[in-house]
């Protein structure tokens, strides 16, 4: 069988500039579940060669309304749906799905920003059973915001202001955050992550750090490919040298290696 056609534990984040964008993967590593951040413009092929179980789009300063704003490619929605993908948008992932969906995003007129307190006004999965009327503190920050819900989309949650902030369709599998579970300013956000992670998602927390070189090697030669070939710019650091050591373990000698004397090495 294609290695391919096996569903991996991974979950994939697709970055959008976040600050917070590599503490979801600690997050989610920290639950022992394997994660992994690429560009959130990289081509279609680059996630479907990672074949993940459940991706999700961080938060980032941009506004769906820019032209030429970041986005995930053309066909994502038809992959994750065929292949029952979970997606999961966070802040600006989340107006994302919502603009990409067929709905509508405009500029809010009570932009969000810091602690916010929450009310979930329908059963969801995403914050555990019966927990309609709970109220919990959350992190905002976002200027834009939801108008219209794609077609089959559904409001969970809202802002004390009365604005969207969470949102589920369970039958496409995609769900959004507007704000930012990760942080320790969101005191029951790692809840909200278990919930999605081992609940909807029914993700296996087997993954250990043992696991990264196994993994990062099937990355790269995911990414490269049978037959390409990669430089590498090697200064004899710490961070080079260890790159250059795992890229040479995963294709061999169709790395070479160019050597740049940065004047910081010891003689």
């Amino acid at each position: 069988m294609d290695p391919k056609e096996v569903k991996t534990e991974l979950v994939l984040i697709l970055d959008y500039g976040s600050q917070y964008t590599h503490l979801i993967t600690r997050r989610i590593r920290s639950l022992s579940v394997f994660s992994l951040c690429i560009s959130g413009t990289s081509s279609l092929k680059s996630i479907t060669d990672l074949n993940p179980s459940v991706v999700i789009l961080s938060g980032g300063p941009h506004s769906v309304h820019i032209p030429d704003s970041p986005s995930f490619p053309d066909g994502f929605v038809e992959w994750a749906e065929s292949n029952g993908v979970f997606v999961l948008g966070i802040c600006y992932g989340l107006q994302l799905i919502v603009q990409r969906l067929g709905g509508q995003v405009k500029v809010g007129q009570k932009q969000e920003y810091g602690r916010m307190e929450i009310e979930v006004g329908k059963p969801s999965g995403l914050f555990g059973s019966n927990k309609v009327g709970n109220k919990q503190v959350v992190w905002m920050s976002h200027g834009d915001e939801v108008a219209i819900l794609p077609a089959g989309f559904q409001v969970v949650a809202r802002s004390e202001h009365g604005l969207v902030a969470a949102i589920e369709n369970p039958s496409r599998k995609f769900y959004g955050l507007q704000y930012h579970h990760e942080v320790t300013h969101t005191p029951e956000g790692m809840e909200t992550l278990r919930y999605f992670l081992f609940d909807i998602c029914k993700v296996s927390a087997g993954w250990k750090m043992e696991n990264v070189l196994d993994e990062e090697i099937k990355v790269i030669n995911n990414t490269v490919g049978p037959e390409e070939h990669v430089i590498c710019a090697l200064s004899g650091g710490v961070d080079s040298t260890v790159a250059a050591t795992i890229v040479h373990k995963a294709i061999g000698d169709r790395l070479p290696c160019v050597f740049v004397d940065n004047g910081l090495l010891r003689y």
